[in-house]
C-alpha cells in the first residue's frame, strides 16, 4: 500500500508518524548517567543477551527458555561483531547487534537469504546484518533504539560498510521502508530460527545520505532523519554521549581485539559449549587466529 500512495501521501504519513511517536525526541531526564557504548564486559554481554532472551520468549520467537536465561549465537561472539548497549549507569536498557560478514561464518540470515547475500558479495560489497534490536516494552517510549541506531550508523560509516541487511517480520516492513528508507532484498520466507515469517531488507550505505537528504531535509527538525544522522554535533545529546572503545574508531580492524574480549568469549564458550561444536576446520582456524589467548582444543 505504501508504494502505491502518491509521494505527498507517503511524506504526510511519514511526518505524522514521526511527530506522533516523538521518534527523534530524547527522553532521558530520569535515567541515571545514560550512555551508549559497545559492550565490553561479561556483565554487559550477559545483560544484553538476557534482554534478547526475555523479549524473544515473550513474543514467541523463542519457544522454550534457555537454562542460562540468555539468547546468543556463535555470530554474537565473532571478533568483528559489535553489541551496542544503551545503559542507565550499570544497567543495560536496550541493545542492538551488528554482525560483520566473514568468509568462514557468513551471516545468520544466510540460512534463508544466501542467494541474495551472495549477489552482494559478488559485487565486492562489505555487508553486515543488524539483529537483536531489543527494548523492553516499558521503555520503548524513550526511543532508546534511535540512539543505538545513530551510533550504529556512524560506526558503520567508519568501518566502510556498504550494506546494512536485516530480516524482519512482515508486519514491520512498512516502518523500516517508510521511516528508515530500507529497500527490498529478498521475499517473504519462513525463518526457522524464530519459527516465523521474515522479509529481507537492506540499506545501501553508498547512497543513503543522498536519499535521506532528499526525503527529509525540507522537513522540520523534529522529523528530519537526515539531520539526525548527519548534522547533529557529536551524534548524541550531551546527556547520552557514546562511550566507544578506542579500537572502534579504526576502520581497518575489529573492535576490542584484546584480552578482555577473549575473556568474554571464553566465558560464553564454557557456558554453552554446544555452540562451538561441529565447526568446520576453516571456522576453527578463524577462531584460533582471532582469539590466540583461548585454547580451542576442548571445543575442537
Amino acid at each position: 500500500m505504501a508504494d502505491t500512495l502518491p509521494p505527498n501521501g507517503i511524506e504526510r504519513r511519514r511526518t505524522i508518524r514521526i511527530k506522533r511517536s516523538g521518534l527523534l525526541q530524547w527522553k532521558l531526564d530520569d535515567i541515571d548517567r545514560p550512555s551508549i557504548k559497545i559492550a565490553e564486559t561479561v556483565d554487559e554481554y550477559e545483560q544484553a543477551f538476557r534482554l534478547v532472551h526475555d523479549t524473544y520468549l515473550r513474543t514467541g520467537y523463542l519457544k522454550e527458555p534457555k537454562p542460562h536465561g540468555m539468547l546468543f549465537g556463535i555470530h554474537s561472539l565473532l571478533p568483528e561483531t559489535v553489541v551496542f548497549v544503551a545503559k542507565s549507569y550499570l544497567t543495560v536498557l536496550s541493545t542492538l547487534t551488528e554482525i560483520f560478514d566473514t568468509p568462514s561464518f557468513g551471516l545468520p540470515m544466510d540460512v534463508i537469504y544466501r542467494k541474495e547475500l551472495d549477489e552482494l558479495r559478488k559485487e565486492g560489497r562489505k555487508i553486515v546484518e543488524l539483529s537483536a534490536l531489543v527494548t523492553p516494552p516499558k521503555l520503548r517510549w524513550r526511543n532508546l533504539f534511535m540512539l543505538l541506531a545513530q551510533v550504529m550508523y556512524q560506526y558503520s560509516q567508519y568501518r566502510g560498510v556498504n550494506d546494512l541487511c536485516i530480516a524482519v517480520n512482515p508486519k514491520h516492513v512498512r516502518f523500516y521502508k517508510t521511516i528508515f528508507l530500507f529497500e527490498p532484498l529478498g521475499p517473504e520466507r519462513h525463518y526457522p530460527r524464530v519459527d516465523a515469517p521474515a522479509v529481507a531488507l537492506r540499506v545501501n550505505m553508498d547512497d543513503i545520505a543522498d536519499r535521506l537528504k532528499k526525503t527529509y531535509d525540507s522537513l522540520e527538525l523534529d522529523c528530519n532523519l537526515y539531520a539526525y544522522f548527519h548534522q547533529m554535533t557529536g551524534f548524541l545529546p550531551q546527556k547520552a554521549q557514546a562511550d566507544l572503545p578506542a579500537e572502534s574508531s579504526k576502520p581497518a580492524g575489529p573492535p576490542a581485539m584484546n584480552g578482555r574480549r577473549a575473556q568474554v568469549v571464553r566465558h560464553f564458550m564454557e557456558l554453552d559449549p554446544a555452540l562451538f561444536q561441529n565447526l568446520t576446520p576453516e571456522q576453527q582456524a578463524y577462531l584460533h587466529e582471532s582469539y590466540p589467548q583461548i585454547d580451542m582444543a576442548p571445543w575442537a
